[in-house]
């Protein structure tokens, strides 16, 4: 086995164990779930196992249905305090020129008050068109079913994907959530070892370059399997009875996810190099942490402007960050799921990522073994720039 495997496996074993990776990688996704997934489960599930009895006293004279009819108000009253109905619903005399309801209920309003009126609009929708043909009542029910396109220069017409853009929004923020979870990880390793001098120990049975391969393979790891984790726990949860009742309308796009995946392994590359080589520089951790402050930032900059990147895909500022290293990961996303990118800009934008990952290696490397054994000194520009040649 050769020695970069063995350090990688280290890096691996260490990192999954320590408490940061586990809040972040479990801490997280309860917490999103207990604030934004809860109430929506808890919406679903009221609106698909609620049983739902409807009456209604009906002072027109002039309406029908499935509904239970009730000659008057205290009848229905009483049905309902004893759970006979759920819900019922007066119509007075004057609902034709006001359109005004009552409707009772033995709850006060929850989740399930939508469905509630959708059921009693239905109701009063067929009495209304009475006499009318089926096709016609369905249509007044559900007036549009919209599909949204969008017309390039050259007139031709893409169908807008609501699943392309929530995928992409979330692969953006999952991404540089867990991208800079693990190169940290990297940055603060690779300076604690220089502190307490245990990179001497190591140097004395590996090369620099093993090193720093194993780190970044071992930390690679990490992200991974960071991002399997929330994959499995988003499937299960989308995968679910209520959830699925409520995404239905909404299909996941495998090419789309490939596409995040292939840019997340080389994005993780792109940083966890940097971050190598800045913990290879950086007297502390906390002199790392600011200098690494910098290249996040740059990164998280497709995020802040995501409005402009999935609004005008092909505008200058959209096209320099598909192709600068540091933003082409996010930025692509976002632009793949609008569906208005060209296949040569998506392999120029792989192929740019791919050789700027050979050089960032290649110059942390130089950098990496000039600047490890250095303790107390921070190496000036000139001398940083002397390590690359």
């Amino acid at each position: 086995m050769t020695k970069w495997i063995t350090i990688a496996k280290h890096e691996f074993a260490y990192n999954v164990l320590r408490k940061e990776f586990l809040f972040v990688t479990f801490g997280l996704p309860l917490f999103m779930l207990l604030i934004i997934g809860l109430p929506v489960l808890l919406t679903a599930s009221s609106i698909g196992n609620q049983d739902i009895t409807i009456g209604y006293v009906d002072k027109t004279g002039n309406f029908e249905g499935n509904f239970t009819n009730y000659p008057g108000e205290d009848l229905a009253k009483k049905d309902l305090i004893d759970g006979k109905i759920t819900h019922f619903f007066v119509i007075p005399a004057d609902y034709g020129t006001t359109g005004k309801i009552e409707i009772f209920s033995a709850k006060k309003l929850s989740m399930s008050t939508r469905a509630i009126e959708g059921e009693i609009k239905g109701f009063l929708l067929d009495n209304l068109l009475k006499g009318d043909n089926k096709e016609k009542v369905e249509r007044v029910k559900n007036p549009i079913k919209s599909e949204y396109f969008t017309l390039n220069e050259n007139g031709e017409s893409g169908k807008d994907d609501l699943s392309g853009l929530l995928i992409s929004i979330a692969f953006a923020f999952f991404f540089m959530l867990s991208i800079f979870t693990s190169s940290n990880f990297l940055l603060q390793g690779v300076v604690e070892e220089k502190e307490n001098r245990v990179m001497e120990i190591l140097l004395s049975s590996v090369s620099h370059r093993e090193l720093l391969t194993g780190k970044v393979f071992g930390l690679g790891a990490v992200g991974l399997t960071q991002v399997f984790i929330w994959q499995s726990l988003g499937i299960a949860i989308l995968s679910s009875g209520p959830v699925a009742l409520l995404l239905k309308s909404i299909s996941i796009s495998i090419p789309l996810l490939i596409f995040a995946s292939g840019y997340f392994i080389l994005g993780y590359l792109v940083f966890a190099c940097i971050m190598a080589g800045i913990g290879a520089v950086a007297t502390t951790s906390r002199e790392g942490q600011q200098i690494a402050g910098i290249f996040t930032m740059i990164g998280a900059m497709p995020l802040i402007i995501s409005q402009l990147i999935l609004s005008k895909p092909d505008s200058i500022i959209s096209m320099i960050f598909s192709y600068f290293p540091l933003t082409s990961p996010i930025t692509m996303i976002m632009r793949i799921s609008t569906g208005n990118v060209k296949y040569y800009e998506v392999v120029m934008s792989l192929i740019i990522l791919t050789v700027s990952i050979l050089v960032i290696i290649e110059l942390s490397v130089k950098i990496f073994r000039a600047s490890l054994l250095m303790y107390g000194k921070k190496p000036t520009i000139s001398e940083l720039i002397k390590y690359v040649r």
